[in-house]
């Protein structure tokens, strides 16, 4: 900053000399404090500050009453809270009517205040206080300190009815916290009647003024189930904690008993439990419908398509997604054995990510179409902010974020800040205003139950659906513990896969088109585990052979030629796998082909290889053929349960040999299943 005193076109010089010795030092200090939060200064508006302060003959930066808005007096604002906070003391922050969390404890930095200007009572204001100074020492969470202050003030208001309007705790006694919490009930109940009302009832209005208003003027609180319920957990909770001092000044019948507080009420979750769904997690008729390219389409491309998209995608925590590094997909050779004993190496993406929460790297397996949506975030980048990468398009700084803040501060100046906790949620906010939402009966899907760690919750619950095993599935979500992995989904009975297969049973067929023994549709659990027993699964069907039973699917006498053995069974539930079979040993022929007489000799034996494949893949047409026709041949309501049953398979399922990144090589007879909602059609 300069002291030159002239006005003129100069912006970079900063006109002080005007100042009083006392605004002089204010003003350095602010700005020398907004510079160590990284924060991008400009010139020009610095000195329209200085200019305002000169003009209006300011003398304490700090008790100037400033407007509440306009970029002149921008700064001003900044560094005045910054004095304000400079002196403010972490021992008696706790006796302000206006308590800054992150005077307490830093770690509540950006979670506002505790706010007790309306609480008139001062034993109440003083009760309050204490808890929220010992829950801010606790490390409890900001909400919980959020909630003594609403309580008090709830309860405040309640006060204010009684003689003497609670001044003094003594006359309140136990009838009058009785009398509260008849009151409170009454309050939820005129919470229920406000929900019910249209914006512009008139009555709304009348039922606001005996609701608790809000202070930033944001229309009155509410008491909705979950926050009665927390209300007088909370204000239990202060009295409890004072309960010795209320006992001093007379006032000891002032508490709140367990029983009192009303049973927490939560969502109703009948139908996650009958569909057999974690409570977050989103029906997969509501995450189709998110996922659908039509609804994706109504956020703005760039960074907010591609970061809702990829966290509905990969499932990861909300901080994990934030954080994700540039560079963040890396390609591993896994091998897979063949049934045959034969090894095959493929390459297969993977996403490296930092977990925060436990401290360490993880690697989840992606599917391409995964890795689009990161390829189509770099694209933007490079082709947004082409000043944070060289000339061949790679990023300057090795820790440049793949989803960084567009702020071009002074700590962002290479894309390695993310944007702010708050971001993701207004952007998905924003989202679902513009869409409808219905869940798997047609019915209006809440959109207040899509928030962003709900997409973790369907990840898991998903695959679940799909039949991945819990230790897989741990795997995945990178869960220490499988109890853990257990808590992010559900298992019901019976799931929608045993109706499938009720009806699927009375269309089972051998290799020759025989039908085997219908299982009635009544037929009990009991029968139909008693007809799974003789058989394991195969690519594409069951094997009947018990020699191969006995030896759970590893003792196959004729080495696992099941297109030709008469134990081999299948159904119609099997057309995803059929069809990924034939498109597997179809590539296989053509490379053959493209070989032959190049790298493989002409020979009776390379002849033999080759027709082999036609074969089977013949084979394999008649099996795709005869489950086409047993679907055609459904009644109207089965063949809408397996056709939306085959519909969702064939959107999530792939085959990712997970356990070998763990083992080092898994066997395709028991294939990792890892259902990723995909584009097209399955690979």
């Amino acid at each position: 900053m300069g002291a030159d005193r002239s006005r003129g076109p100069t912006v970079d010089v900063v006109p002080l000399n005007d100042l009083p010795p006392l605004v002089f030092n204010q003003v350095l200090v602010g700005y020398q404090a907004h510079l160590r939060e990284g924060v991008r200064l400009s010139p020009g508006q610095v000195k329209s500050a200085i200019v305002w302060l000169v003009d209006h003959a300011v003398e304490d930066l700090r008790t100037v009453e400033l407007p509440a808005a306009g970029t002149t007096t921008t700064f001003l604002r900044i560094w005045q809270k910054v004095l304000v906070e400079l002196e403010a003391d972490p021992e008696t922050e706790h006796t302000r009517d206006q308590i800054r969390m992150h005077i307490l404890n830093p770690v509540y930095r950006g979670k506002g205040s505790v706010d007790l200007r309306d609480v008139h009572a001062p034993w109440l204001r003083h009760l309050t206080q204490q808890h929220v100074r010992q829950l801010a020492a606790s490390g409890a969470s900001h909400t919980g300190l959020a909630l003594a202050g609403y309580a008090a003030r709830w309860f405040a208001m309640f006060l204010r009815t009684l003689p003497g309007e609670g001044r003094q705790p003594g006359p309140v006694g136990r009838a009058g916290m009785t009398a509260y919490l008849r009151w409170l009930t009454a309050r939820a109940q005129d919470t229920s009647d406000y929900q019910a009302l249209s914006g512009d009832d008139p009555v709304r209005e009348v039922i606001a003024e005996r609701l608790l208003p809000g202070l930033g003027g944001t229309g009155p609180l509410l008491v909705t189930p979950l926050r009665h319920h927390q209300l007088v957990k909370s204000l239990r909770d202060v009295l409890e904690q004072g309960r010795s001092w209320l006992a001093e000044v007379g006032a000891a019948d002032v508490h709140l008993l367990g029983r009192d507080t009303p049973p927490r009420s939560d969502r109703d979750d009948t139908d996650s439990e009958l569909e057999g769904r974690s409570q977050d997690a989103l029906p997969e008729a509501v995450f189709f419908q998110l996922m659908d390219p039509a609804q994706l389409d109504l956020l703005p491309p760039g960074s907010r398509r591609n970061y809702i998209e990829l966290a509905l995608r990969v499932g990861r925590r909300p901080w994990e997604v934030r954080h994700l590094e540039f560079d963040c997909v890396q390609w591993h050779e896994v091998d897979t054995e063949d049934p045959d004993g034969n090894v095959q190496r493929r390459s297969y993406p993977f996403l490296a990510y930092w977990m925060q929460k436990v401290r360490r790297r993880h690697l989840l397996p992606l599917h391409a179409t995964d890795v689009e949506v990161i390829s189509r975030q770099q694209e933007h980048l490079r082709a947004e902010f082409p000043q944070w990468f060289d000339a061949d398009g790679r990023p300057l700084s090795a820790r440049m974020l793949l989803f960084p803040t567009t702020r071009l501060t002074r700590a962002n100046r290479r894309g390695e800040r993310p944007y702010v906790e708050a971001t993701a949620g207004y952007w998905l906010g924003v989202w679902l205003e513009q869409t409808r939402l219905v869940d798997e009966h047609g019915n209006d899907f809440d959109a207040a139950r899509v928030f962003m760690y709900a997409f973790r919750h369907t990840y898991a619950q998903v695959r679940a659906d799909a039949g991945v095993p819990l230790d897989v599935l741990q795997a995945l979500m990178s869960h220490q513990e499988p109890s853990t992995t257990q808590v992010y989904y559900r298992v019901s009975h019976p799931r929608r896969v045993d109706a499938v297969r009720a009806i699927a049973a009375k269309y089972r067929f051998d290799l020759s088109g025989g039908r085997l023994r219908p299982l009635a549709p009544e037929a009990d659990l009991a029968e139909r585990i008693r007809a799974g027993v003789g058989s394991v699964p195969v690519p594409a069907g069951q094997c009947q052979e018990m020699n191969n039973v006995r030896a759970d699917g590893h003792g196959c006498p004729v080495y696992y030629r099941c297109f030709s053995c008469k134990f081999f069974t299948t159904d119609f539930t099997q057309l995803t796998e059929l069809r990924q079979l034939r498109a597997s040993k179809t590539e296989q022929l053509a490379r053959l082909e493209d070989a032959y007489d190049s790298v493989l000799t002409p020979g009776p034996l390379t002849t033999a290889q080759l027709e082999l494949l036609r074969q089977e893949i013949a084979q394999i047409d008649e099996l795709i053929g005869k489950c086409e026709a047993d679907l055609e041949s459904l009644g109207t309501q089965e063949h809408a349960t397996v056709d939306a049953w085959l519909h969702s398979k064939d959107r999530f399922l792939t085959v990712i040999p997970v356990a070998a990144v763990l083992a080092g090589r898994h066997r395709i007879e028991t294939p990792t299943i890892d259902p990723i909602l995909l584009t097209g059609q399955t690979t």
